[in-house]
């Protein structure tokens, strides 16, 4: 009597680390037979299955892939038709112990990359916008939450993901955004994204149609202009007065309308309440949306600030999204939307269908920083420090710059305007700054048209107190 195989020994056929190394994506476009004759001509030419060895049987593949016998049969038959394997009648399919000619080739053209040559991510640079400070981050608090979350996870936590996001997670950015943002929004509400641009790209699958109108803010965001471009819609930017946007200038046939109403990106103004009135009054009278970009609204360090557009809205046209990249950690990747309960069962079946693409990994240790009041608490200590580098910023312009940049005062933000009082052009200017390591976009960047406004963007929130003056005096010295 035969006795049964074990997973061990299956696996040692063509060694243990080679048969977990092979992924297959269910999500990718590429059958998936396609995407296993591509893992094990991968695992052939780096010799992590020999030559002349024999290959597991078409049951043991999917037994161990999770897919069917048929899928492995047709990547098999691909290995032979190329010359990677031999079928031998009543014995199995073996690794070609002479490879062809062109394979070997190849092979021996592609060389080990060392580490020292693998790209690196840009460094941040001053004075990168958006770049929030990351050496006082909370990393000791997080990585106990991080710790004890996945020490003894909850089984639920090891179950398939809901693609919708971790319900504890829904329900803190619910309350938090009902504390800082007056939106009245409950759990079910609120969609976890992997940021803006994911969650634009679910509200053209779900409630858009492609060749839709969209108006957009000029200047603007130029992810949102991308992104909707890319995915077949038509832009309509408004140009924006010290205001914000009038919707009374758009036109009447858009079925949605993008804003940063609490901070105008990247001008820096505050959409008075009469201008949040008309457009809540034309989105319910044309039956479009509103789709409200709250990108840095934690960060207001003068006054009270006006509720989210969302908070006041009674007809359930306003979708609201959000990040935590600016306020936490940009590699963080988790980001949120909030839509109006009418919209709930569309976006839950696009969610569905096209599964999550947040890692789970970080979601509840998210959930238990924000409900223990961590998140809250770095929130006010970033506003206090922002605070003051929004002053060294303008003091060190007044110090160094005079005559080339001037700025004013700003209650809200991770940056400033600074306009060019030597009359450069802002393009030229930016070049300039990069020449000499500083990243200084140009305003003229996020028009979509010809621009009506100059000047460099300079963020400070992620750069200390002598790094800014010190750049602001490189900066000055290049533009003269």
């Amino acid at each position: 009597m035969k006795r049964a195989t074990s997973r061990r020994e299956r696996q040692s056929t063509f060694g243990e680390a080679a048969l977990a190394s092979i992924s297959l994506d269910r999500a990718d476009r590429e059958p998936l037979h396609r995407q296993l004759a591509s893992e094990l001509k991968r695992l052939i030419l780096a010799q992590a299955i020999a030559p002349g060895a024999r290959l597991p049987s078409s049951r043991i593949y999917a037994e161990e892939l999770g897919v069917s016998r048929a899928t492995v049969v047709a990547a098999v038959d691909e290995l032979i038709a190329e010359g990677y394997a031999e079928g031998r009648h009543g014995s199995g399919v073996f690794v070609a112990p002479d490879l062809p000619d062109h394979v070997l080739r190849a092979a021996q053209q592609v060389t080990p990359v060392a580490e020292a040559t693998l790209p690196r991510p840009d460094e941040v640079r001053p004075f990168q916008p958006a770049a929030p400070e990351l050496a006082l981050f909370p990393h000791e608090i997080w990585a106990k939450l991080m710790l004890k979350t996945w020490r003894n996870p909850v089984r639920e936590l090891l179950a398939s993901p809901d693609p919708l996001g971790w319900a504890p997670l829904r329900l803190a950015i619910a309350d938090h955004l009902r504390a800082f943002r007056g939106m009245r929004c409950a759990p079910e509400q609120v969609v976890i994204t992997s940021g803006a641009g994911e969650a634009l790209e679910l509200l053209g699958q779900s409630i858009l149609k492609r060749g839709d109108k969209i108006i957009i803010e000029e200047p603007g965001y130029i992810l949102i202009r991308r992104t909707f471009t890319e995915l077949g819609f038509k832009t309509a930017p408004i140009p924006v007065d010290g205001d914000g946007l009038d919707i009374t200038k758009g036109p009447k046939d858009a079925r949605a309308a993008v804003v940063t109403p609490a901070r105008h990106y990247p001008l820096g103004m505050t959409m008075p309440l009469s201008r949040r009135l008309a457009l809540l009054d034309w989105a319910r009278q044309h039956k479009t949306w509103i789709i409200e970009d709250d990108y840095d609204s934690e960060y207001r360090y003068h006054g009270k600030p006006l509720p989210a557009l969302m908070g006041v809205d009674e007809a359930g046209v306003v979708i609201s999204l959000g990040s935590f990249s600016k306020t936490m950690l940009p590699g963080l990747r988790i980001g949120y939307l909030v839509v109006p309960h009418n919209l709930i069962a569309d976006i839950s079946a696009v969610m569905r269908e096209r599964g999550a693409r947040v890692s789970l990994f970080l979601q509840p240790v998210l959930a238990d920083f924000m409900r223990l009041g961590h998140y809250a608490v770095h929130i006010r200590r970033m506003r206090r420090l922002y605070t003051k580098r929004q002053l060294v910023l303008r003091e060190a312009i007044d110090r160094h710059a005079k005559g080339v940049l001037a700025t004013s005062p700003e209650p809200a933000g991770m940056h400033l305007i600074c306009t060019l009082e030597n009359g450069m052009d802002d393009r030229e200017a930016a070049k300039r700054a990069a020449r000499i390591g500083l990243l200084a976009p140009a305003l003229s960047d996020f028009f979509a048209g010809k621009p009506f406004r100059q000047g460099l963007l300079l963020g400070y929130a992620g750069f200390d107190e002598a790094v800014i003056d010190a750049s602001i005096k490189k900066l000055a010295d290049a533009l003269r």
